[in-house]
């Protein structure tokens, strides 16, 4: 009876993977709540002030006073990793948002102007072209530190992917005979632009949306961890790493701790963006009917 209940064809080996499909974006779900909750009530559950620095209790265990101990200033670990959550948010939606913003006009005159879409590919060709780190380094030496900085400097590489994306739609979507009708009838551009061609980038648009904040977050992590980020003034999860990858070996839990947060939290926001992208893509969902 058992070896029969787990034969490929029974009901049972058909739930299977529905219940793993949705048991993985429940946890990502509840991950990214608690992350969200935790930033935004960081000045309530933090123990101590994230950034006073206390020399007779540095490298300090786990106790009750400091619950995930301390790190060489003697600054307590689990209020810097509070509010690095509130940076790393920060950093993450304020880029999709930046990034989508510009994209999505850029992409839809890209894609409606054939004479505007040859200059405009060739110059994110060249924005692409340069590793999106090496860039994001540059203007913050340029610039200088600063959380507006590094967002501006994450941003850049991310526009063009936007923009390709939303182009793409627009060159199948102008096609469609309601907007050659729409074109027809003396429809002015700008109705057009907001009536018919936006719709249909704002599916597309969501899950990237996703998809760059997560990158946003992991970018911001390399480049303060590099020290070409934000500065040690304002905790975010990657200068934690970066002053803690000195006493590795004395304590590896200065690293161990927001790098598990960081590694939950971007696994988080992918698996709901997958989640995303099926649920809106109609092939998805003819493929699971």
């Amino acid at each position: 009876m058992s070896l029969a209940a787990n034969t490929p064809g029974t009901p049972l080996s058909r739930l299977l993977p529905k219940l793993s499909g949705s048991l993985a974006p429940l946890l990502a779900a509840i991950v990214l709540i608690v992350v969200v909750l935790a930033a935004l009530l960081a000045p309530w559950l933090a123990t101590h002030d994230p950034v006073a620095m206390s020399p007779a209790n540095r490298l300090q265990s786990s106790s009750e006073a400091y619950l995930l101990g301390t790190d060489a200033y003697g600054r307590d670990i689990f209020s810097r990793i509070l509010y690095g959550a509130r940076t790393s948010l920060l950093v993450g939606v304020g880029t999709a948002a930046i990034a989508l913003l510009i994209g999505l006009p850029l992409g839809l005159l890209s894609g409606f102007f054939r004479w505007l879409d040859a200059v405009l590919m060739r110059v994110m060709d060249g924005l692409m072209a340069i590793p999106g780190i090496l860039l994001a380094i540059a203007v913050v030496a340029l610039a200088g530190s600063s959380i507006l900085t590094v967002m501006i400097a994450i941003t850049i590489p991310e526009v063009p992917r936007v923009v390709r994306l939303v182009r793409s739609v627009v060159l199948s979507a102008r096609e469609e005979p309601y907007v050659e009708a729409a074109i027809a009838l003396g429809t002015s551009l700008p109705r057009i632009m907001v009536r018919h061609l936006m719709p249909n980038t704002l599916a597309p648009l969501i899950i990237q949306g996703t998809y760059i904040a997560a990158s946003a977050i992991l970018t911001e992590a390399i480049l303060s961890f590099l020290g070409a980020g934000i500065g040690t003034e304002t905790p975010s999860w990657g200068n934690i790493m970066s002053e803690g990858r000195l006493y590795f070996q004395i304590k590896p839990s200065l690293i161990f701790w927001p790098g598990l947060i960081l590694s939950l939290c971007i696994l988080s926001i992918n698996i709901l963006g997958d989640k995303i992208r099926d649920l809106l893509d109609p092939r998805m969902k003819l493929r699971r009917a």
